[in-house]
């Protein structure tokens, strides 16, 4: 499996505004690295919990597949799930979403399989069966989980106060090192 990120979020689950207030920052003169610093703790919160938290387009692409595909990235927006499979000429064909269930839970990942009396549709093989998929909680901060939010900007917090010179990858281990308290409850177990 290899996955690719098709369309990012398009807003970040803490604003400029919050994240300054939480920093108890006033000036406008580290807005850019205070910017970065939310996109980088939210990436960095995503990887920790398997989660998407913001709406997010990702294409997933397959060598093979089972009667059941699990979907990473939880939760999983259904109404946005496409698959296309490619065949041994090189065509492609979208398998009809009414051939398929999904299950989009929110707290596992969520999984897709072909309908009683359908099966998956010939493919060639190698990266030939791709799954477009969206996940995240919506396209609004105030979606996301508030544990994640307070997550998020306690990361920023560490990594603002420590950065530069040679303790930034110390500090970002720290960072998240800390906030895994947090995000604990947001984990995706595998069992």
């Amino acid at each position: 499996m290899r996955l690719k990120l098709k369309t990012g979020p398009t807003v970040e689950p803490v604003s400029l505004k919050e994240t300054k207030n939480h920093l108890k920052v006033d000036s406008d003169d580290d807005n850019a690295l205070i910017s970065a610093l939310i996109t980088t703790a939210r990436q960095m919160a995503e990887k920790e919990t398997g989660r998407a938290f913001i709406t997010q387009t990702w294409e997933m692409f397959l060598d093979s597949v089972s009667s059941e595909i699990e979907i990473p990235k939880p939760p999983l927006q259904a109404a946005g799930l496409v698959i296309t499979v490619i065949d041994g000429a090189g065509d492609e064909t979208v398998v009809e979403a009414t051939t398929y269930d999904i299950d989009a839970s929110e707290n596992s990942r969520g999984r897709v399989r072909p309908k009683s009396g359908c099966v998956w549709p010939t493919h060639r093989g190698f990266a030939s069966f791709i799954i477009e998929f969206k996940a995240g909680y919506g396209d609004t901060a105030d979606k996301v989980p508030e544990i994640a939010r307070q997550a998020i900007l306690q990361i920023i917090g560490h990594l603002y106060e420590n950065r530069g010179g040679e303790g930034v990858v110390k500090a970002r281990v720290q960072a998240i090192e800390e906030a895994r308290i947090l995000l604990w409850p947001l984990k995706i177990l595998r069992i």
